[in-house]
Formats: structure tokens, sequence, C-alpha cells
């Protein structure tokens, strides 16, 4: 029984073998480089030069990047609930068996499949809160539609908005591999005990799927806080810093103004955060995620 045990484990972490070699290749060189960067004065042009942690203490003390944090967090609160309820709510309604479902699921998955940068000029072009089309049918209601991607106050909103069109049709895709597996059986008994369709999906869907909606956060959360190409077409970080996030902050500091070090120092606080919050869901899971 070992060494069948031993061979099926070979067998399977042989099928990693390639993916492995490819991390350690390409990405692992740049993460150590990268590293040893963080601790170093460099603009490309000129020798690097070693200056401790002097990269880290410029980032704790600036308050644009404080400023990023908070705004990469505040785009995290709106993007991650929005995506959950609404890929749920759309898997359920292209779950039902009826004419011409198959033709809806094709048409919420489209923008996935769609460039982000494209799908962000598009928008910023519906933005325009002169001639934009989303405030030309705010005006068939006889609303007046704010400024958009000019305004402090709405500018977030509305890249959440774009991101959240251009990614749930993904997570619907899983979530409706998930709906597929529940067992008639659960419905029918429901029915039987006079369970209405809203508890049904209260009782039942939600329960059973909570696994697939802690797989669908973890996505979104490590999506969220690497929010780039978005802001970077629609509002380039304004106005006034209210959209700027950490990774604009990081190409900024990289490519743009040539101080690699903070770029990189900025980039492994990003990634501590990003690993701080995925413990905590990990941790909390335990008390909403059903595993079966």
């Amino acid at each position: 029984m070992l060494r069948k045990r031993f061979k099926s484990t070979i067998g399977i972490y042989g099928y990693l073998v390639p993916t492995i070699i490819g991390l350690i290749l390409f990405n692992a060189g740049a993460i150590v480089a990268s590293f040893v960067l963080s601790f170093y004065k460099y603009d490309v042009i000129t020798p690097a030069k070693w200056i401790g942690l002097d990269n880290y203490r410029w980032v704790l003390n600036s308050k644009l990047f404080w400023t990023a944090v908070n705004n990469t967090f505040k785009f995290a609160a709106g993007y991650i609930p929005l995506s959950v309820f609404l890929a749920l709510g759309l898997a359920i309604l292209v779950n039902e068996r009826i004419k011409g479902v198959g033709l809806f699921r094709t048409i919420f998955y489209l923008p996935v499949v769609t460039s982000m940068v494209g799908v962000s000029m598009v928008f910023a072009w519906l933005f325009n809160p002169y001639y934009g089309l989303v405030n030309y049918v705010l005006g068939l209601f006889k609303i007046t539609g704010p400024a958009w991607l000019s305004s402090p106050q709405w500018a977030m909103p509305a890249v959440i908005l774009v991101s959240v069109w251009k990614t749930v049709g993904y997570y619907m895709v899983i979530y409706l591999a998930a709906l597929q597996n529940i067992s008639p059986e659960l419905y029918e008994a429901a029915q039987i005990d006079g369970a209405n369709r809203w508890a049904q999906i209260r009782h039942i869907t939600i329960p059973v799927v909570s696994s697939t909606t802690f797989f669908v956060v973890i996505m979104c959360t490590m999506s969220s806080l690497k929010i780039f190409e978005q802001v970077y077409v629609m509002t380039q970080g304004g106005p006034a810093n209210s959209t700027v996030t950490v990774n604009l902050l990081i190409y900024r500091n990289a490519f743009e103004y040539l101080r690699m070090g903070r770029a990189t120092s900025m980039a492994y606080f990003l990634f501590a955060a990003i690993m701080i919050v995925t413990c905590i869901q990990f941790l909390g899971q335990r008390w909403w995620v059903h595993y079966e």
C-alpha cells in the first residue's frame, strides 16, 4: 500500500514539474532580484547604491502611499461584494432550463474575454459628463448625471462599476458549475415542505455553494488589491489622487520616475497586505464555509 501511494504521489507531482520549472526560471529569479533591489537606490541609468531600509522608511512616511492604500481598500470594499452577489444572482438566473439560456450565458461572459484597456477606453467615453451615454440616459429620466471621472466623489464608483462589469461573467461561470452540482432532491424536498423560491435560495443554495463563494472572495480580493489598468486608462489616479492605487504608484515610481528601489519596496508592502488579508479569510472560513 505504501509503495502504491508513493507511486501515486510521484505521478501527481510529476504533472506539476513543468509548472514548477517555469516558475523557477521566470519568476523566482525576478522575485529574489526585486527583494534585493528594494534595499538599493537604483534609477536604471547609474549604478545601484545600497541604502538599507531607507526605501521602506520612505514608503511608511509617504502620505501619497497611504492615500493609495486607502483608495485600494475602498475599491476592494465596493468591488468584492458587488461581484460576489451579482455573480451569484446571474448564475441562478442562467441556471434555469429555459429556451435561449445559452445565449444569455454567452452575453454575460463576453466582457471577460475583452481587453481591460479597450473596455476602460469605451467606458471613459460613456462616463463623459457632457456627451457620454450614461448621463444622456439619466437625462431621459430627468436625473442630472454627475461629472463621474472628473469628480473625486464619483470617480472611484465609476471605476468599480467598470471592473465589476468586466469580470462578473467569470465568477458567474464558477458559480454556475457549483449550482449544477447541487442535488435536485434538496429543492424537491423543500418544495414539498412549502418553501418558496427565496427560502430555497437562502437555506439551500447559499449554504451549499459557500465553498465556491469563499473561492470567489479570495479571487476578487487578490484582483481588487492589484487594480491597475482601468485606473491608468480612465483617471490616471485623479482627480486629486482620489483613484490613485498602490499598483499605479508602483508603476509610476518604477517606469516614470525610475525609482526602482522605492517601487519594489511598495510592491512588497502590497504583497504583505495580500498575504495578511488572505490568511485572515482562511482563518475566518470555519464560521461560514460548509464543505460536503
